[in-house]
Parts: structure tokens; C-alpha cells; sequence
């Protein structure tokens, strides 16, 4: 079988990606290892240059349809917390927890005015944007095999022979990583990933709760690190800055959030039910090339950080819209293949931008008594 390009991972970059190639009709395969969508809670908002980017690719009805019914929630809930009231008060970001109201925000600056309708789209759930995009890609002709993993390729000069569990070898052009921050395509290529060492364990769950009427809303500064329940129903997150966890892969439990979430919190949680939960911490490394011959790398598997801020989602959409259309012309024969090396050039500088800009936002967090790396 051959293939233009395989992609390695079905999450919103692989398949933005996917979308991006098929727009200029490129034979493109998205394999994913998960046999379904992953559940667990992530980003919860996208960017203004992410909104522009669907809003190019006639994706903003679909994404506006769940940021409507995402705001409505979110001022429900507020409401049941003595809050609510007028839209200038809504949050529209934070920066280390601390929240900036829309109503400080200057939409009058050059850099906000003539937007267009995508000046509405902020807070959406990272699902919600890989089921919009998983069902664009299939529409345009994109084949998506869930359950179905990258286990080995063999690169060359003219091509990429790639080997998947549960069937045969896939003989392509190209082959993109965009299979997360443990990315096997990146540690089989080789490519170098430097960066620092995580010294935080953040926990990020949905569960229903019994004493979190007592919390003030947002982002808060506790007794050993951060917490956070809200905007959304049944969401919790905490930060403490105690160095990561001992094995991060071990299931999370009701038990383990509570005694989190007292601990920074001080108050009396119960953690009833637990329908999703993660830990993470402020790891960030960066791939020092995010091309090496005929293999490339998009998001997650190209960088990885603190998710303050919900930054990786955006990032990856970038690094995808970016590499789409050089991907492809290259494919069809319309650019050389050096015209690839521009994707780095100008997605490096980016990524390492906002490694910074979470390393800070993470060291901000933490005050003073957090240790220096």
C-alpha cells in the first residue's frame, strides 16, 4: 500500500494536519492507537490565531455551536456561586493564575480590531475540537484507523516504509509524529530533545463533589500550591510544588485528589465520583529540529510543557497550519523538498517562546519558595 503521508497520532494536530493535506488532495493515512477519543480533561480554550485558523477553514460554526453551550454553562455556574453578572467581568485568561477579566482587555488596540467572528471563540474543550476536526478530515477524504499503531519505520531518501500492529507495512512519502509528548516516532528517529526536568505535580480532574460550595471561584494561591474548581461543573485542578510525581502512569483516585485538594485547599472535599482525571507536571523539552529527512514532527511530539494556559493545543494547531500546505505542495511537486526546513525555521522560534512563557508562568505560580532550576 502506498500513501503520500502517514500520520502518526489522531488528536486535534494530527488531524488538523490531515485536513490541511487533504485541501490540496493529498493521500493521506491518520493512524491512532486509541480505539476511541481520549476523555480525559485537557485544554479548555483556544487562542484567537487558532480561532482565525477554523474560521479560514469553514470550521466555525461547529466550534461557535460549542462555545455558545460552553458559556452558558459557565455563567450557570457562576451564578450558583453568588456570581454571574455582566460579560466585561467574564475571564478571557490567566497568566500563573492570576485572571484577566475581559473587561481590562483594550479590544480597541489595532492588534484586536477587524477580527471578524472569531473574536467570540474562547473557550472550548479539546474533545470537542477532535471530534469537529476528526469529522472534517473524514469528510475530506482523510482515512482514519483507530486501535492501530506505529511500531517501527525504516526512513530513506525517497521514501518511508512504516510498520503498524496489526497489519502490514505502509510504504509512504512522508511520515509526521504528532503522536504526543512520549512520541515513538521521535525517539525512533533519533531526534535530540533537550529541555528541563519537572519539578511540580499538577492534577486535573472531572468528579462530583461534595464541600466545594466553600471555594472562591478562579485560580487561588493555597497553603502548598494552587487549586482551582470551575468554570465548568465538576472541574478540578490542583498544583502543588513538591517535585513530580513518583509514577505518573498510576491510576488517579478519589482518595489521591482528595488529599490534594485538602492539602492545598485546607477545606473539606469529597471526592465522590471521579469521571476523569490526569496529573501533569512543568516538564519542557523541545526537539532541536523538527525535521530530519523524510520524518517530521507536529505538536506535542515536537515540544512539550506546563499546560497553563491551555498552550499546547493552540501551539499544535500552528505548527499543523503551518506545515499543511508545504507538506503538500512539496507532495505534489510544486516546492522543493527544502522548502520544508521553513517549517522549523519559523516553528522553533515559537515553541521556544512559549516554553518560556510557561517555565515563567509555573515559576510565577510557585512564589518564592520555590526552588531554582
Amino acid at each position: 500500500m502506498n500513501r503520500d503521508v502517514v500520520i502518526s497520532g489522531g488528536g486535534p494536530v494530527g488531524l488538523m494536519l490531515a485536513c490541511e493535506l487533504r485541501l490540496k488532495n493529498v493521500d493521506v493515512l491518520v493512524v491512532e492507537r486509541l480505539s476511541e477519543p481520549d476523555l480525559t480533561i485537557k485544554a479548555g480554550s483556544v487562542n484567537l490565531t487558532t480561532a482565525e485558523a477554523f474560521y479560514r477553514r469553514g470550521l466555525l460554526p461547529a466550534v461557535d455551536a460549542v462555545v455558545q453551550q460552553n458559556a452558558a454553562q459557565i455563567e450557570a455556574f457562576l451564578k450558583s456561586r453568588g456570581g454571574g453578572g455582566p460579560k466585561a467581568a467574564m475571564p478571557v485568561g490567566h497568566f500563573a493564575g492570576i485572571m484577566v477579566a475581559s473587561g481590562g482587555v483594550h479590544f480597541d488596540d489595532p492588534a484586536f480590531r477587524d477580527v471578524g467572528p472569531a473574536a467570540r471563540v474562547v473557550v472550548i474543550q479539546q474533545q470537542a475540537v477532535e471530534a469537529i476536526l476528526a469529522a472534517r478530515a473524514t469528510e475530506l477524504g482523510a482515512e482514519i484507523r483507530r486501535g492501530v499503531e506505529v511500531t517501527g519505520f525504516d526512513a530513506g531518501d525517497d521514501g518511508v516504509t512504516v510498520h503498524l500492529s496489526g497489519g502490514g507495512p505502509v510504504r509512504a512519502g512522508w511520515l509526521v509524529g504528532a503522536d504526543g509528548g512520549r512520541s515513538f516516532v521521535r525517539k525512533h528517529a533519533g531526534f535530540e530533545f533537550p529541555g528541563t526536568d519537572p519539578a511540580v505535580t499538577g492534577r486535573q480532574a472531572l468528579a462530583e463533589l461534595t464541600g466545594a460550595e466553600v471555594l472562591p471561584g478562579g485560580w487561588q494561591h493555597g497553603n502548598r500550591g494552587l487549586y482551582v474548581h470551575g468554570p465548568t461543573p465538576g472541574r478540578m485542578l490542583t498544583v502543588e510544588f513538591d517535585g513530580p510525581p513518583a509514577d505518573r502512569d498510576a491510576p488517579i483516585t478519589a482518595e489521591e485528589l482528595e488529599d490534594s485538594f485538602r492539602r492545598v485547599s485546607g477545606a473539606d472535599i469529597r471526592v465522590k465520583k471521579v469521571h476523569s482525571a490526569t496529573r501533569f507536571t512543568d516538564n519542557a523539552r523541545q526537539a532541536s529540529t523538527y525535521r530530519q529527512g523524510r520524518v517530521l514532527l507536529a505538536g506535542d511530539a515536537a515540544h512539550v510543557h506546563s499546560p497553563f494556559g491551555g498552550q499546547g493545543l493552540n501551539l499544535g494547531i500552528g505548527d499543523a497550519v503551518n506545515l499543511g500546505w508545504k507538506l503538500a505542495w512539496v507532495v505534489r511537486g510544486r516546492l522543493p523538498e527544502s522548502a520544508l526546513d521553513t517549517y522549523t525555521t519559523e516553528r522553533h522560534p515559537i515553541g521556544a517562546w512559549v516554553l518560556d512563557w510557561t517555565r515563567a508562568a509555573s515559576g510565577s505560580s510557585s512564589g518564592p519558595g520555590r526552588r531554582s532550576r
